[in-house]
């Protein structure tokens, strides 16, 4: 018997950019140490996935997460990959959504989470988003972070 993939959206209040991406990496970190594999990282653009890219490699000392960009290793073995709407992997077994569009759910993933900004137009994609899943019959949960 499949389990229900669980979907946690993660609702910002108020924070600063470089606070959402280490929360961002707290999230990667702690599915990474659970041998969750791979986590997929979804953002909007090139640029976005770039600037993730970037912090995971500093965010913490004590912390090493391999991950990659998807187009720069076309093997994709990496446990953490990060791409963007026109490049995606479709085996991921945890996603962490920071576009504003709907992750690909056609495999059997364990987990999504959703991380919204406090943004109106934002909040209204993510509605959007929690009807599917909920139409789906995923496991919702919603936390604020403030």
């Amino acid at each position: 018997m499949q389990l229900k993939t669980n979907v946690l959206f993660h609702h910002f209040e108020s924070i600063e950019r470089k606070d959402f991406l280490i929360y961002v990496c707290k999230l990667i970190e702690k599915g990474y140490k659970q041998n969750i594999n791979p986590i997929y990282i979804k953002t909007d653009t090139q640029k976005q996935a770039e600037e993730l890219d970037k912090i995971l490699w500093t965010f913490r000392q004590e912390s090493y997460i391999p991950h990659t960009l998807v187009d720069q290793d076309s093997n994709n073995t990496q446990p953490v990959q990060i791409g963007w709407i026109d490049n995606e992997i479709d085996d991921a077994e945890a996603i962490i959504n920071l576009s504003d569009g709907m992750p690909d759910i056609s495999n059997d993933l364990k987990k999504i989470h959703e991380i919204i900004d406090n943004i109106d137009e934002k909040k209204e994609k993510a509605r959007e988003r929690w009807k599917k899943y909920k139409s789906i019959g995923f496991n919702i949960k919603a936390y604020k972070v403030s």
